[in-house]
């Protein structure tokens, strides 16, 4: 019997693991809007999946927000909570992924009052809005579904009379603005409350239809974490659930627990704000979650029809639902059963053997999901990350450069005379100087530089923290070497050279493309001043 107890002890002691601590960024402040993840907290669903979750506003006192992809992106949160933007974001190469649908329909629309006598959005004219159509900052919320139904309406954005954009209702009230960007579940129950009569515009009506707020996370925590990812999502949908059928609990536990800073946001309000989201999460009618990849795809046309986006692959957009891996962690009360139950040592074994076998499946799978996302970013012959892999770490960097006024430099180099080397001794010797100025690269390159193959006989890297001295001095050691080396075939010794452009990040650069694009002028360049040779100046042509 000690036997058999030491077992059971053995047994539940592997299962007791600590809790993780993870982020979960919100967009705004604390309200209903965001009542599942507070009753996947209350109810002890994410301590069920062994997370401790931390909830973080978005919107602070004094009207600052913060950057909620951005936060995510940079793994300062692992989840965070925004709109439809999320697929232009992916679009410019963020790595981001949407893990749940939580609202089939967007609340946003274009509020008013009936004093200012703005029917539709053709109504605009002349009159003071304040309206969010762009922002600078990458990774900010783009409020696509605004710029969309504008398009659709046929205003000219350039010429509206836009003002600082505004949450503050108060600006409504006092003419500052008569028109702003709010939600049906909130703002016009406010002003009707300070005696108000609000009028609505919605982005439907001029036929943007796209789902509301969405949960997502990044490619790097799901790479890294899949199987924490999948079970934050099933306890915030358990959260959600939850919520919708006792409303009046998440009230008055946020007002307990996250006690809005506005003072309009009363139980009352949350109650009501409850009652109104019911339609556009849709909990009666569809799973909570759920996601439709061809009401993806019409989203993404209507994007890239007024030029917000280009394309995106859906599938890697778009969080894929596995089956559950085995929890890691046991409610106690399933181990109260498993000892009132069963003390039998054959149970104790299958039980084990069973564990063991799913674990063994579950990390097959994932490794063999690892290799598959890294055989889709390496190039097969030179084992160098290819063209793909190096887009996203050049938007990826780019980003992280201009928010922290860092350096970062970019060299692009192509093989002289690469045709003529095939055509002279094979394709195989050919494919031998790739591989060769592949491992001279490696060596030639820090830990923290980035190689990659961009396309054919050209090479492509990014040399963060590094400004233009530092680049030519790195492309000047990586020439030596290629010039010292030399491939043995037969009888013949094969030697090569190369042309190399050098640019560094300016502060007039508004995209990583303009970054390239110089690296590529001076590259061509230096091609043109009779090869072997590095430009770092762009010449006046």
């Amino acid at each position: 019997m000690k036997f058999i107890v030491s077992l059971y002890l053995l047994f539940f002691s592997q299962l007791a693991v600590a809790m993780q601590p993870v982020t979960l960024q919100l967009p705004w402040s604390h309200q209903f809007q965001f009542a599942g993840y507070y009753a996947a907290e209350m109810q002890g669903y994410f301590a069920d999946e062994g997370l401790e979750v931390e909830i973080l506003p978005g919107l602070l006192p004094g009207g600052n927000s913060v950057n909620v992809v951005g936060e995510v992106v940079f793994q300062q949160a692992e989840f965070g909570v925004t709109r439809s933007d999320l697929l232009v974001h992916r679009a410019r190469g963020l790595p981001v992924v949407m893990l749940a649908s939580i609202m089939q329909r967007s609340p946003a629309a274009f509020i008013s009052l009936q004093d200012f006598n703005i029917q539709g959005l053709e109504d605009i004219g002349d009159a003071s809005v304040s309206l969010p159509l762009m922002l600078d900052e990458r990774g900010a919320i783009i409020d696509v579904e605004v710029i969309a139904a504008l398009e659709k309406a046929g205003v000219d954005i350039s010429s509206l009379n836009n003002q600082t954009p505004s949450w503050d209702l108060q600006d409504l009230q006092q003419g500052k603005t008569q028109l702003m960007l709010g939600f049906t579940t909130d703002a016009p129950y406010i002003l009707e409350r300070r005696g108000y009569q609000p009028r609505v515009i919605l982005p439907e009506d001029y036929g943007i239809d796209v789902y509301g707020d969405l949960l997502f996370t990044s490619e790097a925590t799901l790479r890294e974490a899949p199987q924490m990812v999948a079970g934050f999502r099933r306890a915030a949908i358990r959260g959600w659930q939850y919520a919708f059928e006792h409303p009046e609990v998440i009230a008055d536990y946020i007002l307990q627990h996250y006690p809005p800073y506005e003072a309009d946001f009363d139980r009352d309000f949350l109650l009501n704000e409850a009652m109104l989201l019911q339609q556009y999460i849709q909990p009666d009618l569809i799973e909570i979650g759920y996601t439709n990849i061809e009401r993806w795809q019409r989203i993404l046309n209507i994007y890239r029809e007024i030029g917000l986006t280009g394309p995106v692959e859906l599938e890697q957009f778009i969080y894929q639902v596995r089956i559950a891996a085995p929890s890691k962690w046991y409610k106690p009360t399933i181990a109260v059963l498993l000892i009132l139950f069963s003390l039998s040592l054959l149970l104790v074994f299958r039980l084990f053997q069973s564990r063991r076998m799913l674990e063994f499946q579950v990390r097959y799978r994932e490794k063999r999901e690892s290799q598959l996302q890294r055989q889709a970013e390496t190039d097969p012959l030179t084992g160098l990350d290819n063209r793909r892999r190096f887009n996203l770490e050049l938007e990826t960097l780019f980003w992280r450069a201009q928010r922290h006024q860092l350096k970062l430099a970019v060299i692009l180099l192509d093989i002289d005379h690469f045709k003529k080397i095939n055509d002279t001794f094979g394709h195989p010797v050919g494919d031998r100087v790739l591989c060769n100025l592949a491992e001279l690269c490696r060596q030639a390159l820090r830990e923290s530089d980035f190689a990659c193959r961009y396309g054919g006989e050209e090479f492509a890297f990014l040399l963060p923290d590094s400004d233009l001295s530092d680049a030519v001095a790195i492309a000047e050691r990586l020439a030596q070497s290629i010039e010292d080396a030399e491939i043995i075939t037969g009888d013949q010794r094969v030697r090569f050279t190369v042309s190399m452009g050098v640019a560094e990040l300016a502060p007039t650069d508004e995209n990583a493309e303009q970054l390239i694009h110089r690296a590529d002028v001076l590259m061509y360049q230096a091609k043109r001043s009779g090869r072997n040779s590095i430009q770092s100046v762009l010449s006046a042509e």
